[in-house]
């Protein structure tokens, strides 16, 4: 059941969004206890994300109020999923809180750690949408000191990861998931002047944000990571048309070299903190005219050669002819359910991580309704077998269609900005060589304040 489930939750998460990049899964330990500490900026989705990349079974803490409900809770059980019971949602006026109220989860957790298990928790205790993560709770550093009390959950080991979204509320957008240095309990030994729980919360804490993107405030983060997504630009070759496109990870490795060069900035001279505004000035103004023309800045270097250009034609129309059939088939079968979804999901939207966790959980629902009805239809007019194959082909035509769709949206960019470069070559050539004294300068600047090129992060 817990193989079907992640199955069916990687295809929603491919579907839903356009690229999913891991980073340092090697950094996972294979036959060690693990216990996985993650941010959790969008809800339920998070998990299905640690669930669907980690090639071993999680089991999954989840705070109590998710149980209130009695067939939620039934279903979050019969999964695996074990309640942690917070001092927000537990407490009352003047009530003493019992400090046992956790213990049953801290025996599950103990026991599947040493079954050499995993377990999943969030130790910041909520999903919220603020830029930086949320002071961490000591559930997390106690679970750990607890089994490594116990002796016999031996070589365990607390691994962070980090979730970066682009933009956790929309669809095809991308994500990072970032693995960090595991912390190994057996030689982590706490400073003498503070207290196990706390010392080791800060150190996963440190670990965290080692492998997250942290701001101030949402405008901060909005500005750090436009100005990465420039920057990447200038540095990035023109993609072939197949390619996904970069992923997201470039632009957090260059949003975290901004952040440790804008640290250093305040300490620096004037002429070079004028320098920097002058530079970001620069960078906005070459966007700007890109965007007003109706390109973006990773296609200005594209050929205008006409023979690239007819087996661009040729290409595109192929793939076209023979893939489209499919990919509208894919597209007309999964209509109704994937917008029934999205009507689901931004009614009463609270928050960012709402209508993604809504829209896969809904999607799904309807999917496998309309799957299940359909395929029955199939089979009672031509048979069991024939409606087993009408069953396999509507996921494979989903992916298709969502792979044609991305695929073609990339060749219609790149189309338009080569009608825009052929009737205007100046523009072509203005671009260019502006953005080839950007890509110096932005190197230049690195030299001058860092101490390594922020090229190495591209």
């Amino acid at each position: 059941m817990y193989a079907l489930l992640r199955a069916i939750a990687g295809i929603a998460l491919r579907w839903y969004y356009r690229d999913i990049q891991v980073d340092g899964l090697e950094r996972i330990p294979r036959r060690r206890p693990l216990l996985l500490v993650v941010n959790h900026p969008n809800a339920l989705v998070d998990a299905l994300l640690v669930g669907w990349i980690v090639p071993r079974r999680v089991l999954v803490t989840a705070k109590s109020t998710l149980f209130a409900n009695p067939a939620a809770g039934t279903l979050l059980r019969w999964l695996g999923v074990v309640p942690l019971y917070r001092a927000s949602d537990v407490a009352k006026d003047g009530e003493r809180l019992d400090p046992r109220r956790n213990r049953d989860t801290f025996q599950a957790v103990h026991d599947a750690l040493r079954r050499k298990g995993t377990v999943l928790i969030f130790p910041e205790g909520k999903t919220h949408d603020e830029p930086s993560l949320a002071p961490l709770k000591t559930g997390a550093a106690r679970m750990a000191l607890h089994a490594r009390a116990g002796g016999d959950a031996s070589d365990l080991a607390i691994v962070p990861i980090g979730l970066t979204f682009e933009r956790k509320d929309a669809p095809r957008s991308r994500v990072l998931i970032k693995i960090g240095e595991p912390i190994f309990m057996d030689g982590w030994r706490s400073p003498e002047d503070v207290g196990p729980a706390e010392a080791l919360t800060a150190e996963i804490d440190a670990r965290l944000r080692a492998v997250t993107l942290n701001y101030p405030t949402i405008d901060d983060a909005a500005r750090a990571v436009r100005l990465a997504s420039m920057i990447a630009a200038l540095f990035e070759d023109v993609a072939p048309i197949g390619a996904v496109g970069r992923g997201l990870g470039v632009e957090t490795a260059i949003a975290r070299r901004i952040d440790e060069l804008a640290a250093r900035l305040p300490l620096a001279d004037g002429a070079l903190r004028a320098q920097a505004d002058q530079l970001v000035r620069r960078l906005d103004a070459v966007q700007r005219v890109a965007a007003k023309h109706g390109v973006l800045l990773e296609d200005v270097g594209i050929s205008l050669d006409d023979r690239r250009a007819a087996r661009f034609v040729l290409r595109e129309g192929w793939l076209l002819l023979i893939g489209g059939p499919v990919a509208l088939w894919g597209r007309v079968n999964h209509w109704l359910p994937f917008r029934a979804a999205r009507l689901v999901a931004m009614r009463s939207v609270d928050s960012a991580a709402d209508p993604a966790m809504r829209t896969l959980v809904a999607g799904t629902a309807f999917v496998l309704l309309t799957y299940l009805a359909q395929t029955a239809v199939v089979a009672m007019i031509w048979g069991p077998l024939v409606g087993l194959g009408y069953l396999v082909s509507l996921p494979v035509a989903a992916d298709i269609n969502f792979l044609l769709s991305d695929r073609l949206r990339r060749a219609m960019r790149r189309a338009r900005a080569f009608r825009r470069f052929r009737r205007d070559p100046a523009l072509q050539q203005r671009l260019t060589a502006e953005l080839d004294a950007l890509r110096r300068e932005v190197l230049a600047f690195d030299r001058t304040l860092g101490d390594r090129e922020i090229a190495a992060a591209v």
